[in-house]
């Protein structure tokens, strides 16, 4: 039978193991989370950007037509 002073190392080693399992982990999910808000802030800029280059287009075709112009896709020019 073990003696009270190695029932109290072995629970100190555990406790021990423990923290150390449940920092790592909290490290991991806190770099995760901070890796998750880098990569939307990118997809909404990117989807910022390509609304944008999407309402200039769609302005430049509406300028071209109240012209009487003849909008080139290929170009992007406005031929009138």
């Amino acid at each position: 039978m073990l003696s009270l002073d190695s029932w109290l190392r072995i629970g100190a080693v555990l406790a021990i193991a423990g923290g150390l399992m449940w920092s790592h982990s909290w490290a991991y999910r806190t770099g995760r989370s901070v890796e998750q808000k880098a990569f939307v802030q990118k997809i909404n800029q990117e989807n910022k950007e390509a609304g944008n280059a999407a309402e200039d287009w769609r302005a430049r075709y509406r300028r071209c037509a109240e012209r009487g112009g003849l909008y080139d896709f290929e170009t992007g020019a406005c031929n009138e």
